[in-house]
């Protein structure tokens, strides 16, 4: 009886050890194994020795246009501030734990960390611009980063018009602008929580105002299906290989607790009772097979034709293992109906997985498909408003040139009236020029008439005086010859 009340529970402590550990184990995602980094990352990039920092990631992107927290991703707000939504597939690693370093040949570099942040950065505000840069490598939140304290090389900043802070895509980056740099001035905002700090950049109100949009705050959800970051209602879902890892080890765990059943140690007493119930079986046939035998022997025919009490009572101790081999082999039975039970739930589950995976990968496909859709209709869109600013500054320009051509013709007949004023007045100018000099020309005329005239009266004048004169000359020659002529004759 013992025996019996132990079986049942054995089997309830292994059905509480299959349903028991994995809850728990699902709580832990923010610090992760430095191994999920080598496994998940591998396919997307390089694993490289760097002689100062150790192990060292290289994506594969092409590292002239590349930058990180800038290149294929946005930012989004969250209830930790500021977070980095990353469109690469890998992103969900770089970009929230670790840090980056820009090597001596212009090539980004990550190197590994386990603590989770919603982004590792450094942010500036000014001049209308924001700007962040990622943190160096062994930069603690805590050092003053600004004036006095930890400077960013500034070639690792970039800057964007506050306006475009939640823009779906960043144009590619052509280097800092110092005089922007110069403008702005660190952000030091910061969130808390379980004794970590992150940098929250630009507060959600300070946003609401610059931009004058309302800003939607998402939840941080982890998620154990690899891919990109997605954005769905109001939840933001971030990869995080430990919830997979979680229920593999919650799996590891029940398969544990089955190889632990399986153990000749846990269940060798059933097997063990089994062994003695065979024995006692065939002790049990020996007895009466040994009755059968005497009773057909001549001697002991009548003491062996009442069976004896012991006989009874193997036979009932024989018929009771009997039943209790026919238990132990049922519970056995069920045992292994249940294992196997359990071994169709993982394969379903498996299953379900990978369904999951596909439609997972199907919805991923068809998000990319619809972002690339969208893309294309802002593309058209955009286009489309091009060509409509293009038309109304054509027709602005047909409608200046209209006004210019207007005005030249306004001006052209204002000149030409002007000119004609300006020739009518010069030709009333030589009109009174030509009577003014007719006038004096006429006055000219009177006075040399006058004077022509009181010449000739003058002429005359002398002609008259000089006849007068002759006249008076002759009379005196006359008078004088006639004297002499007297006077001769008186001689």
């Amino acid at each position: 009886m013992k025996q019996l009340i132990k079986l049942p529970a054995i089997i309830l402590g292994l059905v509480l050890l299959f349903s028991g550990p994995p809850q728990k184990a699902m709580a832990q995602y923010d610090d992760i194994s430095l191994d999920s980094f080598y496994d998940e990352l591998s396919p997307y990039g390089t694993w490289m020795n760097d002689p100062q920092y150790g192990r060292v990631w290289r994506p594969d992107v092409d590292q002239r246009d590349f930058r990180p927290y800038y290149s294929n991703g946005r930012w989004a707000m969250t209830e930790y501030g500021n977070t980095w939504v990353s469109d690469y597939d890998w992103g969900w690693a770089p970009f929230h734990y670790g840090r980056w370093v820009l090597n001596s040949y212009s090539q980004w570099l990550w190197i590994p960390d386990t603590v989770w942040g919603p982004a590792w950065v450094s942010w500036r505000s000014g001049g209308g611009y924001y700007g962040w840069a990622p943190l160096g490598p062994g930069i603690n939140i805590n050092i003053n980063i600004g004036s006095g304290g930890y400077n960013m090389p500034s070639a690792w900043w970039v800057f964007i018009p506050q306006r475009s802070i939640y823009s779906n895509y960043y144009p590619r980056y052509n280097g800092v602008n110092i005089n922007i740099y110069n403008r702005t001035k660190i952000i030091n905002y910061t969130y808390g929580r379980d004794r970590r700090t992150y940098y929250t950049g630009p507060r959600a109100s300070e946003i609401r105002r610059v931009t004058n949009r309302d800003v939607r705050v998402y939840q941080v959800s982890r998620s154990n299906t690899p891919g990109r970051t997605s954005i769905s209602n109001n939840r933001l879902n971030i990869y995080n290989p430990g919830t997979r890892g979680s229920n593999s080890a919650a799996t590891d765990n029940r398969r544990g607790n089955t190889v632990d059943r399986s153990n000749p140690n846990s269940r060798g007493d059933n097997n063990n009772r089994g062994d003695n119930n065979n024995r006692a079986d065939r002790q049990g046939t020996v007895n009466r097979q040994g009755s059968t035998n005497s009773r057909n022997s001549g001697t002991v025919v009548e003491n062996s034709a009442r069976p004896s009490r012991s006989d009874a009572n193997q036979r009932n101790a024989g018929q009771e293992q009997n039943r209790q081999s026919q238990r132990t082999e049922q519970q056995q039975q069920a045992i292994q109906q249940r294992e196997q039970r359990s071994q169709q739930q993982r394969e379903a589950r498996s299953q379900q997985r990978q369904q999951r995976e596909a439609q997972t990968q199907q919805q991923r496909q068809a998000q990319d498909q619809q972002r690339q859709q969208a893309a294309q209709q802002r593309e058209q869109r955009s286009q489309q408003q091009r060509e409509a600013q293009a038309q109304q500054q054509r027709q602005v320009q047909d409608q200046q040139r209209q006004q210019q051509d207007q005005q030249r013709q306004q001006a052209a007949q204002q000149r030409e009236q002007q000119a004609q004023q300006q020739r009518q007045a010069q030709d009333q100018q030589r009109q009174q020029r030509d009577q003014q000099a007719q006038q004096q020309r006429q006055a000219q005329d009177q006075q040399r008439q006058q004077a022509a005239q009181q010449r000739e009266a003058q002429a005359q004048q002398q002609r008259q005086s000089q006849e007068q004169s002759r006249a008076r000359s002759t009379e005196s020659n006359q008078s004088g010859g006639r004297s002499g002529n007297r006077g001769g004759r008186g001689n």
